[in-house]
């Protein structure tokens, strides 16, 4: 199945509830069903309200088991990224072999393509949903992100500096840059000619006077809608490795979160706790305790883990006066 086939899919699916077509899409492969997993059970538990479709796009290989994992959620349409995509990603990963294991990546350009939706919403997969969404729904604004690391070095430090970092990331001196992890699209910026000039765009050429290396969806959407995009504060995406320039530009803490985007290499299902950074710990624990939340998941062991988390609080808690102690 390709993007082509989604119309049908999402007229079945579509809720008459609803006067909006609304999508979420998100990218994953067997390495990543863990967080899609996540995403999609956190997403549909603090949006309730959801009646559209989701597009999971398949960016490597994703077997039976992962897909009935998924499934089991959600109806989801699987959808493979369309054929010039992937020989264009090919050619691009033999030119730059330093962009190979990021190729998969430039599949989130599938979501401009899909104009059977009023609004598509994607999101990567290592990030999971703490909040309500509407706000990425609801809205008749052709683009919605939130910032890049570049973004909030500019806010709260050299523009110009910023400037130049990003055009050693982008290959051009960008600003109001943003990290592509969370993208609302709307009518306005999906149609299959818009989708097909960003795939164009995966070509050695745009990577001509890129110094950095690992920007792949991010570098091609910046360079066509960097100034055009709306960006939104960091609580549609929260990212830990932004944690404290996110708190001094927008005023936002951990607990404002609606969307904790995991990027970087410590994702939750495959970092063990012994060897989290303790910057990333509380995220990471907010992660465990809602998977514990999901159908299917071993009651027994949630309620061992939980009691060896109590006793081991208590032994914590001394009472700090007479007080407190008899209270």
């Amino acid at each position: 199945m390709n993007s082509n086939d989604i119309p049908g899919a999402q007229q079945a699916w579509h809720s008459t509830t609803s006067s909006r077509r609304h999508c979420l899409v998100t990218i994953t492969d067997d390495g990543f069903v863990a967080g899609t997993q996540m995403l999609l059970f956190t997403f549909l538990r603090y949006n309730p309200w959801f009646r559209g479709t989701v597009v999971v796009i398949v960016g490597g290989e994703l077997g039976a088991a992962a897909r009935a994992r998924l499934q089991a959620l959600t109806p989801i349409c699987f959808v493979e990224p369309g054929a010039d995509l992937v020989h264009r990603v090919a050619q691009l990963t033999r030119a730059l072999p330093g962009l190979r294991v990021a190729g998969p990546r430039f599949a989130s350009l599938e979501a401009f393509g899909m104009d059977a939706f009023d609004r598509v919403v994607y999101i990567d997969s290592d990030a999971f949903v703490t909040g309500d969404l509407s706000r990425l729904f609801m809205t008749d604004e052709p683009l919605l992100c939130c910032g890049d690391g570049s973004h909030y070095d500019a806010l709260l430090g050299d523009p110009e500096a910023a400037l130049q970092a990003n055009r050693r990331r982008y290959g051009k001196a960008l600003s109001t840059c943003f990290n592509a992890g969370m993208i609302s699209i709307g009518r306005a910026c999906l149609a299959r000619a818009l989708r097909d000039e960003l795939v164009g765009l995966i070509d050695p050429q745009t990577w001509r006077d890129v110094e950095t290396l690992g920007w792949t969806d991010q570098l091609i959407l910046n360079r066509r809608f960097a100034g055009f995009a709306t960006l939104l504060d960091a609580r549609y995406n929260y990212m830990p490795i932004l944690e404290a320039r996110i708190r001094k530009a927008d005023g936002l803490s951990f607990c404002d979160a609606r969307v904790i985007h995991m990027a970087g290499r410590d994702k939750p299902w495959e970092t063990p706790s012994t060897e989290r950074p303790p910057s990333v710990a509380k995220f990471h624990e907010l992660w465990q305790q809602l998977s514990e939340l999901m159908p299917g998941q071993d009651a027994r062991a949630s309620e061992e883990r939980l009691a060896l988390e109590s006793a081991q609080m208590h032994s914590l808690m001394q009472p700090r006066t007479e007080i407190e102690a008899s209270s």
